[in-house]
């Protein structure tokens, strides 16, 4: 592949670290340097061995212990965590930067490596729940972490829904170019919506009719693009039901993701609209909400699988109020740039994330 190549390591949204070796390039030892740690250059040493490590040599071709030892570096106590706008990132950029210029690229964002992303981090309180209202008065209380993960992006000391009507919309998506439109004939301004992660599509068996991508995820099955949706459309809170096989991960990956701080672009560089509340509730909770609204979950799922789901009004209230403490924040992608021989004008793309949870002590 001789077509120019951009490497990226991405900030906190979109971030990653790519390696490619130049064709030509002789194997090269990986060494510590000012802007890399020691950690940085050395395999660990397995346990109950007291002795150095020898520095990893790096071959031009590819192979596993190369993305071994670079994980075995990242993934080390050094990078701690690598959470966003801390020491740990400054550490995982140098050493994307180091192990870039080791592969013989260039800075790709002009004559620098990095391309800094203004950001905001809200570290929302957990001391808080949901409280759902049925009809008739009778409550259900959802607490934080087990039943439920909520968090807001408006960058305010305090955000909440107070008697928020709740209403499923199936898959939360308006799709116009496939005659999907999970909102239609539905003004939900003020209230919360209720919908399912991934595609409608997403169990479909290999090589059927899809008004989707069957298996292959699309961006109206991400939770970001749902968030969205019901941001344009007016809602108050939007709320995701959790299921393992759709969202392909469990809940604790849902816990440790949404809770602790969240990094987001400022309302300065991302002026669309915003729920007050987002979040996720787990599947137990969410047939909890179904059942006392007198639904069957199960049933209500199916039906949002077909063109032309109508959505469904829970016959229940949520209130919910989370206070955020608020930091400005900065995070750098990291950005390198290795010329084609036959087409430089051309362009091939790697990037991943560098970043992770950071501390938690």
């Amino acid at each position: 592949m001789r077509h120019t190549l951009i490497a990226c390591a991405f900030g906190a949204l979109l971030l990653a670290g790519c390696q490619r070796e130049a064709a030509d390039a002789p194997p090269v030892a990986a060494t510590a340097t000012a802007e890399t740690p020691a950690a940085a250059a050395e395999s660990p040493v397995p346990a109950g061995d007291t002795s150095p490590a020898p520095p990893h040599t790096f071959d031009a071709a590819m192979r596993a212990e190369d993305f071994a030892a670079h994980v075995q570096t990242l993934a080390s106590d050094e990078f701690e965590g690598r959470g966003p706008g801390s020491n740990g990132e400054r550490r995982t950029t140098a050493y994307l930067i180091e192990q870039l210029k080791r592969l013989g690229a260039k800075p790709g964002n002009g004559d620098s490596w990095v391309q800094s992303v203004p950001m905001v981090e809200i570290t929302g309180n957990p001391d808080t729940s949901l409280t759902v209202t049925l009809e008739g008065g009778a409550t259900e209380t959802f607490a934080y972490g087990e039943d439920m993960v909520i968090g807001s992006r408006l960058t305010q000391p305090e955000a909440g829904i107070a008697d928020s009507e709740m209403v499923f919309v199936g898959y939360g998506i308006n799709a116009p170019e496939q005659n999907w439109n999970d909102y239609a004939g539905l003004d939900v301004k003020g209230k919360t919506v209720v919908m399912l992660v991934n595609d409608p599509d997403f169990d479909a068996a290999e090589g059927a009719e899809t008004p989707f991508k069957g298996r292959t995820m699309t961006y109206y099955g991400r939770w970001t693009y749902k968030y969205e949706e019901a941001a344009r459309q007016g809602a108050a809170g939007a709320l995701i039901i959790h299921e393992t096989a759709a969202a392909s991960y469990g809940w604790d990956v849902v816990f440790n993701s949404w809770s602790g701080p969240q990094y987001d672009l400022p309302s300065s560089e991302d002026p669309s609209p915003k729920v007050t509340l987002q979040g996720w509730l787990s599947g137990q909770s969410a047939e909890r909400v179904f059942k006392a609204a007198g639904l069957n979950l199960a049933e209500q799922m199916t039906a949002a699988k077909q063109r032309g789901f109508k959505p469904v009004p829970l016959k229940a209230r949520a209130t919910a109020s989370i206070r955020n403490t608020i930091r400005e924040a900065k995070s750098d992608n990291v950005v390198g740039v290795i010329e084609g021989n036959e087409r430089p004008d051309e362009y091939v793309l790697y990037m991943g994330h560098w970043d992770h949870l950071g501390r938690s002590f």
